[in-house]
């Protein structure tokens, strides 16, 4: 195992698809979704065998900074990086690495998301050791690519190409190309071919060599990390960071660097993996009854299937001949829709924020 691996888990997202359970002071990344820990304690704690909990950062906004401090005891408080403003995944990235430079530049860096859910742990960990080891090996900048199960339409894949020297059991290839989430029949077309993984924004490099790459395709944001690494450990280091984030672009890190380097490398994951991306995901996750239902909370279902329901109001849900849908009641909000539609939650929730009298029901 690579000793100077560290890890950052991004947090900064809502995770609208799941209001009304998931909002703004309760995001996605603190529900206990999977299992009984939050979603984010469970991708820090999965890192444990490997990685000591000071090695373990997180980059989120600072209203979410103490809530998640609170779901990670065992991680340092000062590896709570909150961001003063949320500018997507390029400046994220950029600005830890700016802060470990300041440490130590040849620091390697495994980037993985708050909110996604993978048991097999071993194999995870043996992947992020092995795209470590590639990384250093190589120079390059590594992306973890999940092998398709079927036509997804909401990922973005990677295609690979020629298969890298590597001793360990991962398989490397160079990135070919990166496509944008394809339709169904484009999806289709990318799977046959063999070659093609979903893109799950997991990345593994050196911090030295992710700086050289904003240097190279974002000259002018690479010198605000430059100040901000040179800030670092004095007093000023919020001004710095708040001045740099006030003219970073809203960028991600595919758009941003992985999508224009030469020097960028897939490997491939042999490990089950959800993103957890709506409520129709969570039926692979919970007990289904007879009819194929899944369903918490005291919820009562007649000549129904198929449903996804949550109760964690205080009385009853009940469902009487009706299929295919999603029903979420908190108590106070009540989320019905239909289970093919639930990627829309997301403009319902743009919808009540842009309405001063609903707006309350997503803070």
């Amino acid at each position: 195992m690579n000793n100077n691996l560290s890890v950052c888990i991004m947090a900064g997202g809502v995770g609208q698809r799941f209001w009304p359970r998931s909002r703004e002071s309760n995001p996605k990344q603190l529900i206990n979704i999977i299992g009984d820990k939050p979603l984010i304690t469970q991708t820090a704690e999965r890192h444990f065998d490997k990685i000591s909990p000071e090695k373990i950062f997180v980059i989120t906004t600072k209203s979410q900074a103490e809530d998640i401090s609170a779901a990670l005891e065992s991680v340092p408080k000062e590896n709570i990086i909150a961001e003063p403003y949320g500018r997507n995944t390029a400046p994220c990235i950029g600005l830890v690495c700016a802060l470990l430079a300041a440490k130590d530049p040849g620091t390697v860096l495994a980037v993985v998301s708050s909110d996604h859910w993978i048991p097999d742990v071993d194999v995870y960990l043996r992947t992020i050791c092995d795209a470590a080891e590639v990384a250093v090996q190589e120079k390059a900048l590594v992306t973890l690519g999940i092998s398709p199960s079927f036509p997804e339409t909401g990922y973005g894949y990677i295609l690979a190409g020629e298969k890298i020297n590597f001793s360990g059991e991962t398989v490397f290839s160079k990135v070919e190309k990166f496509v944008e989430k394809p339709d169904k029949e484009k999806a289709e077309k990318l799977i046959k071919a063999g070659n093609a993984f979903w893109n799950a924004g997991m990345f593994v490099f050196q911090v030295a060599e992710m700086l050289n790459a904003f240097q190279k395709y974002m000259p002018d944001f690479y010198k605000g990390l430059i100040k901000i690494r040179d800030a670092a450990g004095n007093g000023n280091i919020e001004t710095v960071i708040e001045e740099v984030y006030l003219i970073a672009p809203k960028i991600s890190i595919d758009y941003a660097i992985m999508e224009k380097a030469e020097n960028v490398i897939v490997g491939r994951c042999d490990f089950n993996w959800d993103d957890v991306g709506s409520w129709s995901s969570v039926s692979a996750h919970w007990p289904k009854d007879k009819n194929n239902n899944v369903i918490r909370g005291n919820v009562v279902t007649v000549d129904s299937s198929n449903c996804v329901i949550e109760n964690t109001g205080k009385g009853v849900v009940g469902l009487v001949g009706v299929d295919d849908i999603v029903v979420v009641q908190t108590g106070d909000e009540l989320l019905v829709c239909r289970k093919d539609k639930d990627q829309d939650v997301k403009k319902l929730v743009d919808k009540l924020k842009a309405d001063p009298d609903l707006e309350k029901y997503t803070v």
